[in-house]
């Protein structure tokens, strides 16, 4: 493979792992680390991890999830006290999608990510008792996956040059990196309102300076 191509790959292996990151921060999850050095025996080509664990499949299903599904409701059972568990699997789900709707943002397609999508699945059918439903539901998380991304661009570059670079982050690293580019993108954005207020009070200004000439 020659080297342009192998910098476009992990190029765009990096934005796919930095936005599972970004999107699982923005969401309030915690990472152990992340990497995009290729694993074939394992089958992925990039990883992101938890502090404690690795949420990833063995087999057909994972542990965490068939634990989850043990405490579902079914059919005439009340559905109090279900609201966590409902609102992991959204926040789960988006944070899963993420990876592929960065590559279709800066790629315009996205490459098979089979654990991503066997998550989903399995996520959904949680709380959802038709395909169909299951597939709306995880098309939304992917819109809102979407929305989080172009709102937290600078952050998901920020942390795919950085995987680039080092090829694998710790969770001190990858907090690091996303506390400093919003810092950076505050004071930008305070920079820009002050020139704004400026400009606002120079027209002011030379309107006052105007009426009083006139």
């Amino acid at each position: 493979m020659l080297k342009n191509e192998i910098d476009a790959r992990e190029r765009r292996i990096a934005l796919h792992e930095a936005a599972h990151l970004t999107v699982g921060r923005a969401s309030g999850a915690a990472f152990g680390g992340a990497t995009i050095e290729e694993n074939p025996e394992l089958g992925f080509s990039g990883l992101c991890w938890g502090p404690d664990f690795q949420s990833r499949f063995a087999g057909e299903t994972s542990a965490v999830i068939e634990q989850l599904d043990e405490l579902m409701p079914r059919d005439g059972d009340p559905r109090d006290g279900m609201a966590e568990i409902y609102q992991h699997v959204f926040t789960r789900v988006v944070e899963l999608t993420a990876g592929s709707e960065a590559e279709k943002l800066h790629f315009g397609d996205a490459w098979e990510a089979s654990d991503d999508r066997k998550q989903e699945q399995q996520l959904a059918q949680l709380i959802f008792s038709t395909p169909q439903s299951a597939d709306a539901f995880i098309a939304a998380c992917a819109l809102e996956a979407r929305a989080i991304l172009q709102r937290q661009a600078d952050v998901v570059e920020a942390l795919a040059a950085a995987l680039v670079e080092h090829r694998t982050l710790d969770g001190a690293q990858i907090d690091d990196i996303i506390s400093r580019t919003v810092v950076a993108r505050q004071l930008a954005q305070e920079r820009e309102r002050r020139r704004i207020w400026r400009n606002i009070e120079a027209n002011a200004n030379n309107l006052e300076f105007e009426q009083y000439r006139g």
